[in-house]
């Protein structure tokens, strides 16, 4: 998929989200099933803190802030960009469960999905200035550089818009 189309999808993936929210109280958005599975308030805090610490990212890389690097992805990077999907059992690393704040109410998980969505278009504004060689590095799968980013997002929110429609079918 081009980066063009996998911006698209990420963007088509964002107003998913949106869109289910109309499928929750307050209650049953904070409502945890079970104590190991998180709560859906609890999915929408992941998706939206981890996207958008990796736009703010994404800008470092714009500005040439980020580290310059020619390498190429590493073989778990590789695994997941071609299949699309994460290994099962994989866990969100610790430095995003640390930094993830609650969402307190469906209008704040609406407010966040917005804020995201009003970022990556910015950010895509400036994608004729996106360098490969200008990378971040993600938790588990090493440096990768904007268009990356881009695909792992992409991979990333549609792989909680399962999780939701997993919680939702267990109640």
């Amino acid at each position: 998929m081009s980066l063009k189309n996998n911006f698209n999808a990420l963007i088509e993936a964002i107003t998913r989200y949106s869109y289910k929210l109309n499928n929750y109280t307050e209650e049953s958005f904070q409502h945890k099933i079970q104590a190991d599975i998180w709560s859906p308030a609890e999915v929408y805090a992941h998706i939206t803190t981890a996207n958008r610490l990796t736009v703010k990212g994404m800008k470092k890389a714009i500005n040439n802030e980020a580290t310059e690097d020619n390498s190429s992805l590493s073989w778990p990077a590789r695994i997941i960009f071609l299949t699309g999907r994460f290994p099962a059992g994989r866990k969100a690393p610790d430095v995003i469960v640390r930094r993830t704040p609650e969402l307190k109410s469906i209008a704040e998980a609406k407010n966040a999905l917005d804020e995201l969505e009003s970022e990556l278009n910015e950010v895509w504004d400036l994608n004729h200035s996106w360098s490969k060689t200008q990378k971040l590095k993600h938790p588990a799968l090493g440096l990768l550089n904007n268009q990356q980013w881009i695909k792992f997002m992409l991979i990333h929110s549609k792989h909680h818009l399962k999780q939701l429609d997993r919680i939702r079918s267990m109640k």
